[in-house]
């Protein structure tokens, strides 16, 4: 591919996922409040357990999406369609048989729920329902999940974003008509469980589609594959198991040494961390089959460049979404959420601040550097970053007062702010002693150049807006959501006119101006 093809297919594709993430995000602000509402707090923090719980299906995976994506970018440019079958082929059988282990651990978790979390026995044949059902779902639905992969490794990011929305349009759809119905819990999970295999089917019809070549068929399934596979997908799925323990045990960790209640707090707080990076890191999606193809091709150069560019701008992206989230947060928690808890704030920011340092700082050299078989490495950091993180949440949650005034405020369930804590204090020591570090090698520059390059301006233009911004809020306090709109659109405005003559290099306007330039002539 051209590199005026390549940059075509990553601004698609970047587009396209902001598209989906907005829609998403519109959708999300309604169904969570819908949800919550509409369900007894310890309903809605189970329903949040559940999906805590079955995202750990992922562990399942064994790294092999990974593994699909990095083989049929490579066999696009390589044209080996004979490995490449055996390899979806064996995956997909495989991944079929773990479903059925999916199904039996699902029931013995049901069976067995009152004794491992803390909630009302009388719901437990209740909540036991809801488990078998996620289960059941999660196995048929789990062997055809890797198609995703394969349109992410096409670069065909638009197709699986199409998918995607409709998807979520059911979900929602279906959601708010049986959250109000009799054992909500139950007939939500049918749809949820059931809307994503439809949409697992539809990705799995598109990949066939683009893909001609591409074939499953038992006469294909070859173990002697798998020993090829392993080499890249071990270290892959041990990278995805510390990622799930990072960003899916918090909720555990809470019902488990306090209460299930207290998830639904934690919850509603970490919904601003997950929407910022959600929001923020959309252009990451490209770099994965990006890098891979480079690689096959063996132009590492134009890689370190696309690694320092990645990295300025996700810092560009992750400033500019942080900024009004962390200046708005409480009445952003009160309007959207109806949440005016302090420890609920201070949980926020402190996982905003978390996620920041994982977008700019770490974010763009580990998708990148995964797809140069650096996985050896990123799997003893991952290791190191998991157990420090679920070691320091326990820590904490049973060290911390539960109870403590600050700075003239009462604050109940302080301790679950360690959770936090456990999460953000391993992430930003090894942002700054493995990813910084790494991404400097990599791209063969000076500490100081890569600061000049990647972060200094940044930084700057970031600290100008942050006051800006803080001058609004003390100017004239947010208390509808209208006005949160206004100023952080404002602050939007501010931030990209900074960014544009003072932020981006001389030969990335000239870039700009050339795309914009011939869009609109070609629209004549």
């Amino acid at each position: 591919m051209s590199e005026n093809g390549l940059r075509k297919r990553l601004i698609i594709n970047t587009l396209s996922n902001y598209i989906k993430l907005v829609m998403g995000m519109v959708i999300t602000i309604f169904m969570t409040r819908a949800l919550l509402f509409g369900l007894s707090q310890e309903s809605f923090g189970f329903w949040a357990l559940c999906w805590s719980m079955f995202g750990y299906s992922l562990l399942l995976d064994f790294g092999f999406g990974a593994s699909i994506q990095k083989y049929t970018s490579e066999t696009i440019v390589t044209g080996d369609w004979n490995k490449f079958n055996k390899v979806v082929s064996t995956v997909f059988f495989n991944y079929a048989f773990l479903g059925i282990i999916i199904l039996l651990v699902s029931f013995l978790l049901g069976a067995n729920i009152q004794h491992i979390f803390k909630f009302d026995l009388a719901n437990r044949q209740y909540y036991f329902f809801v488990i078998l059902i996620f289960g059941l779902g999660t196995a048929i639905t789990f062997p055809f999940g890797f198609f995703t992969e394969v349109l992410r490794g096409m670069q065909a990011l638009h197709i699986r974003n199409i998918i995607q929305v409709a998807s979520m349009f059911a979900n929602f759809i279906g959601l708010m008509i049986v959250v109000k119905m009799s054992n909500p819990l139950i007939k939500m999970a049918i749809v949820s469980i059931g809307i994503s295999l439809l949409t697992n089917l539809a990705m799995a019809g598109a990949a066939f589609y683009k893909l001609r070549k591409m074939k499953i068929s038992p006469k294909f399934y070859d173990k002697s594959i798998m020993k090829q596979v392993m080499g890249f997908s071990l270290y892959a799925y041990l990278i995805t198991f510390t990622n799930l323990i990072i960003f899916r045990t918090d909720q555990l960790v809470i019902s488990v040494f306090s209460s299930v209640a207290l998830v639904t707090i934690y919850q509603i707080s970490s919904k601003l961390a997950e929407q910022f990076r959600s929001f923020s890191n959309q252009f990451l999606d490209n770099l994965s089959p990006v890098a891979a193809s480079l690689n096959a091709a063996g132009h590492h150069n134009k890689l370190a460049e696309i690694m320092l560019q990645s990295n300025r701008l996700m810092g560009i992206i992750s400033t500019m979404m942080l900024i009004p989230l962390i200046v708005y947060v409480k009445p952003l928690l009160q309007i959207w959420l109806n949440l005016d808890n302090p420890m609920g704030t201070i949980v926020a920011v402190i996982l905003l601040l978390s996620m920041y340092t994982l977008l700019f700082f770490r974010s763009s050299s580990v998708y990148i550097l995964l797809m140069l078989n650096k996985q050896k490495t990123l799997t003893k950091i991952a290791l190191i970053e998991c157990i420090a993180n679920l070691g320091l949440s326990i820590l904490l949650l049973k060290t911390l007062p539960q109870n403590i005034t600050l700075f003239g405020t009462y604050i109940e369930n302080f301790n679950i702010v360690g959770v936090a804590l456990g999460t953000f204090i391993p992430n930003v020591i090894l942002a700054f002693t493995y990813n910084v570090p790494a991404a400097i090698k990599f791209s063969g520059l000076s500490i100081r150049e890569y600061f000049n390059n990647s972060i200094r301006r940044t930084l700057i233009i970031g600290v100008i807006v942050l006051i800006i911004a803080k001058a609004l809020f003390l100017l004239k306090y947010p208390g509808r959501l209208l006005e949160i709109f206004l100023y952080t659109v404002l602050i939007g405005i501010i931030y990209g006119i900074m960014t544009w003559f003072i932020g981006l290099e001389k030969w990335e306007k000239n870039q700009f101006k050339g795309f914009i330039t011939s869009k609109f002539n070609k629209s004549k």
